[in-house]
C-alpha cells in the first residue's frame, strides 16, 4: 500500500463535523435528550444558532423536570419558573410532562391552560398540589391519555372527577398516595375509568372487594401492577382471574402476610408464583 501523501491529511487529521452546519431537525433530536433544566439553563445559550433552534416549539413536546438530576448534583433554585417557560415555548404543542418534587398549584394551572395537547402527566412527589387543585386542573386537559401520581395527595371524589372529565385515560398509575381509606380509591377507578388498559396502585390500601370492583369496571385491562398492596389475599379465585384475564399481572405479597377475615387471622411465609398449578384453591 502506497504511503499517504504529506499533502493529504490521514483520517486521524481530518477535521470534525461542524455542528452549525447539521440540519436543525437533527439538531432538535440531538436536544431533546438532554435533561430539560440543562437545555434551559446553558444549551441555548452557547451560540446564536442553538439559542434559535431551542425556540422551536418542536424542542418542547416533551418536558421532563427533576428537583435533583440523576447524577446528584443541584440545580440551582427557581425550577417553577424555568418550568413555566418550557411550557410557554412549546406555544401549545406540549404533549408530555413530567415533574418531580417540586410542582405546585399555580404551576399546574399554568400547565394546563397552555398545553391543550397534553397527553400524558406524571407527578411524582409534589406534595404542595391540592387535591381540589389537581382534579380541577386535569379536568381542563379531557384529552389526557396517560396520568401518573406517585407520593401525591389524592383522595377518591378528585379521581371520580378525573376519570368522568378524561374518557380516553388509557394508562393510570397511582403508587404511595397519601389520602383514602381501604377501597376508596379502587372503587372510584372502577366508577370512572371504564377505558383503562393499563393501571398501576401498588403500595395502595386495597383489599380484594376492591381490586375485584376494578376488573368488574375495568374491561379492557391489558396490564396490572397491584405490588405492595397487603390486604390483597389472591390464593383463591380472584387471583385466577386476574392471571388469566391480564396479559401482564403483577403482585408480591410481603412476607410474613396477615389477612383478617371474619376475626381470624392467617400467618404465613408466602412466595407466590402464579404459575404454580396447585397455588389456587378450589
Amino acid at each position: 500500500m502506497a504511503p499517504t501523501s504529506a499533502a493529504e491529511p490521514s483520517s486521524a487529521t481530518k477535521e470534525s463535523p461542524n455542528w452549525l452546519d447539521m440540519p436543525d431537525e437533527l439538531m432538535v433530536n440531538i436536544f431533546q435528550r438532554l435533561p430539560t433544566v440543562e437545555v434551559l439553563k446553558s444549551t441555548r445559550k452557547v451560540c446564536t444558532t442553538w439559542g434559535r433552534i431551542c425556540k422551536y416549539p418542536a424542542m418542547w413536546k416533551v418536558v421532563t423536570m427533576l428537583k435533583q438530576p440523576v447524577d446528584g448534583s443541584d440545580w440551582d433554585h427557581g425550577l417553577e419558573a424555568l418550568t413555566k417557560e418550557a411550557v410557554d415555548l412549546s406555544r401549545g404543542e406540549l404533549i408530555d410532562i413530567s415533574i418531580e418534587g417540586f410542582c405546585t398549584d399555580e404551576l399546574l394551572d399554568h400547565i394546563v391552560l397552555q398545553s391543550n395537547k397534553l397527553k400524558r402527566l406524571c407527578l411524582v412527589s409534589c406534595l404542595n398540589i391540592t387535591e381540589t387543585v389537581l382534579s380541577l386542573a386535569i379536568k381542563r386537559v379531557p384529552q389526557l391519555e396517560e396520568l401518573h401520581l406517585v407520593y401525591t395527595f389524592i383522595n377518591a371524589q378528585a379521581l371520580e372527577v378525573i376519570g368522568r372529565n378524561c374518557p380516553q385515560l388509557k394508562s393510570f398509575k397511582m403508587s404511595k398516595t397519601f389520602s383514602g381509606t381501604f377501597d376508596d380509591h379502587a372503587l372510584a377507578i372502577a366508577d370512572s375509568m371504564p377505558e383503562l388498559r393499563h393501571l398501576e396502585m401498588s403500595d395502595i390500601v386495597m383489599t380484594n372487594d376492591g381490586l375485584e370492583a376494578i376488573l368488574n369496571g375495568c374491561l379492557h385491562l391489558e396490564s396490572l401492577d397491584v405490588r405492595e398492596c397487603d390486604n390483597l389475599d389472591l390464593r383463591g379465585y380472584l387471583g385466577k382471574i386476574c392471571v388469566e384475564r391480564i396479559k401482564n399481572f403483577k403482585y408480591n405479597p410481603t412476607p410474613n402476610y396477615e389477612y383478617y377475615d371474619d376475626e381470624e387471622v392467617f400467618e404465613e411465609d408466602m412466595y407466590v408464583d402464579f404459575y404454580e398449578s396447585d397455588f389456587y384453591e378450589d
